[in-house]
């Protein structure tokens, strides 16, 4: 009597977990997938109709404001190179590998989709957007991609079941980064063996002592957003050999689009040695996917330094000589 009350009480609750989730879905689900998750619904009208999906961030629609009278995206010159190929995109500010994988896993097999141009930003990689002040909502975000229970999604989401860090907890992680990752590779001669440490040393001084500190600002930046040595235990390298085994899995030909980053300024800002680290880095990434089976389209050095729309700080946000400079490589790599 004991056991068949028990297998009753499951019953009951199972009963009332899938009528719950079968209310939830019909009636507020879609208003709140709409709200926390923009890009799913998205993605899942785009699968049926397009040949191609483009995943950017920023990069794929920012324009300079005066500057370009053709204000076209990455993903829509792209599409206009290929007039037989329908390309899509699915765009979103700050989205990076870890945000783009679970929106993958959603692509049905079997749908008109058969090739993803996914951003390969290599600023993501690195520890500042790691730990990220923006992460906790960009990780609620993917929480609402994952393939669950709506229901379960919403309780998660209330609960704060997700990678919900506040900024204090990132920005100290951050610096813990930058003050005790060591710099250490082969070939080359690190004379400051952290982030810190080289942020410190005196750079652009004048005659009487001082800084140049607008140079000084920008030298630092760009030795924050790529002084990093990547390996497979980087966070964003795990996220792109998932989404490789995804996109194996599905029968979807995977190409990374390495995006351009402002080699002559950080050559003239910083010197050889940290476009020396960006350049292994560029290597590491095509080497490491190309091994996998996947294409890594090279855009690292492409764009001039003029060319980008951001002259006093570190982006990947390009005038329209850049996007079509990108877009016009991505398509010559895809029609061949």
């Amino acid at each position: 009597m004991a056991v068949k009350n028990y297998i009753i009480r499951v019953l009951l609750v199972l009963s009332i977990a899938v009528l719950s989730n079968f209310i939830f879905t019909i009636w507020l689900w879609p208003e709140e997938l709409e709200k926390e998750g923009p890009e799913l619904n998205k993605l899942l009208k785009l699968q049926d109709s397009c040949d191609v999906l483009y995943f950017g961030e920023s990069s794929n629609i920012s324009y300079h404001p005066l500057e370009d009278s053709i204000t076209s995206s990455i993903s829509e010159l792209i599409d206009k190179n290929l007039p037989h190929t329908i390309v899509g995109d699915v765009t979103h500010p700050a989205y990076h590998m870890g945000i783009y994988l679970p929106l993958i896993e959603r692509l049905e097999t079997g749908k008109k989709v058969k090739t993803l141009i996914v951003t390969m930003n290599l600023r993501t990689f690195d520890q500042a957007c790691i730990h990220s002040e923006l992460e906790s909502a960009l990780q609620k975000q993917a929480l609402y991609y994952k393939s669950l229970p709506p229901v379960l999604i919403h309780l998660m989401a209330a609960l704060n079941l997700y990678d919900n860090l506040n900024p204090f907890e990132r920005d100290l992680d951050m610096w813990r980064s930058w003050t005790k990752d060591t710099l250490n590779l082969k070939g080359f001669d690190f004379p400051y063996p952290t982030i810190k440490s080289w942020c410190e040393a005196v750079k652009f001084p004048g005659p009487d002592g001082s800084e140049d500190m607008e140079k000084r600002t920008l030298a630092d930046h760009n030795i924050k957003a790529f002084a990093f040595i990547l390996n497979e235990d980087n966070p964003r390298i795990r996220d792109c050999d998932e989404i490789v085994r995804v996109c194996k899995t599905k029968g979807i030909k995977l190409v990374f689009n390495l995006l351009p980053e402002n080699i002559e300024y950080a050559d003239s800002l910083v010197g050889p040695l940290l476009t020396g680290i960006i350049r292994y880095n560029r290597d590491f990434l095509i080497n490491r996917y190309q091994s996998k089976g996947s294409i890594v389209v090279d855009n690292l050095e492409i764009v001039k330094g003029v060319d980008y729309i951001d002259q006093n700080w570190t982006t990947e946000h390009y005038v329209y000589r850049g996007r079509k400079a990108i877009a016009d490589r991505v398509s010559q790599i895809l029609r061949h």
